[in-house]
């Protein structure tokens, strides 16, 4: 009686448990309700590199033209126009929130850059936002002239301004190389596996040059 009474006992410590990780899985569906700003906004840094503070910008509805020319034979070596741009797309695997402990756990597959990107290539972060705006500039290049509006640019011009956001409260996050191969190619999927204590304000944030940011606001999962 003893022995079956434990057992017991223990299926129900079990199946509490289980119920317990199954009530913290989140759907994608509703992490989706807080996917924002899509196909707006490119990864870059705050001032410079070396700041090492994350800043997006979107330049969707900047129409600023400049062309670079060979001095030599003035022929244009680039003429700046509206790019197109994919945007990074992750495809979760799971997705786990503890309200209590406010950790959040998040793993799956990146889309959207090219084959032959490297993981550290990808900027990954949770953390907050800040909201401002960026100058756009112009600078003298060594490959040839610059022109803007068919005048050259012998210093440093601002020639418009965009929205921005950078980031504060950081933590960073590494993409690693999976052992599936992509579809008709030598390369292997992209994946990421994220572990981090978040509050109400805390955004999440998958960046790489020349792509548009996946961006989620994963603070109001805690409500």
């Amino acid at each position: 009686m003893k022995k079956q009474n434990l057992r017991i006992l223990l299926l129900f410590f079990w199946t509490g448990f289980i119920f317990a990780q199954q009530s913290n899985n989140v759907d994608y569906n509703k992490l989706l309700k807080y996917k924002v700003d899509e196909n707006r906004f490119q990864f870059g840094w705050l001032d410079n590199v070396f700041s090492g503070i994350p800043c997006f910008r979107d330049y969707t509805k900047e129409k600023t033209e400049m062309q670079l020319v060979n001095p030599k034979t003035d022929s244009i070596i680039y003429k700046s126009t509206e790019p197109k741009r994919n945007g990074l797309k992750i495809v979760p695997a799971q997705i786990f929130l503890d309200k209590k402990t406010r950790k959040f756990q998040i793993t799956g597959q990146i889309t959207g850059g090219w084959e032959s990107v490297i993981p550290v290539e990808f900027e990954i972060y949770i953390g907050h936002r800040i909201d401002t705006t960026s100058n756009i500039t112009l600078s003298p290049n060594l490959h040839g002239a610059v022109y803007y509006n068919g005048k050259k640019v012998d210093s440093t011009i601002v020639v418009g301004v965009v929205p921005a956001f950078y980031m504060t409260d950081i933590k960073k996050f590494q993409a690693y190389r999976g052992k599936k191969k992509l579809i008709d190619s030598d390369y292997k999927e992209m994946l990421f596996n994220i572990e981090a204590i978040i509050d109400e304000k805390s955004i999440l944030v998958f960046g790489l040059s020349s792509r548009y940011a996946e961006i989620f606001e994963i603070g109001k999962l805690l409500k």
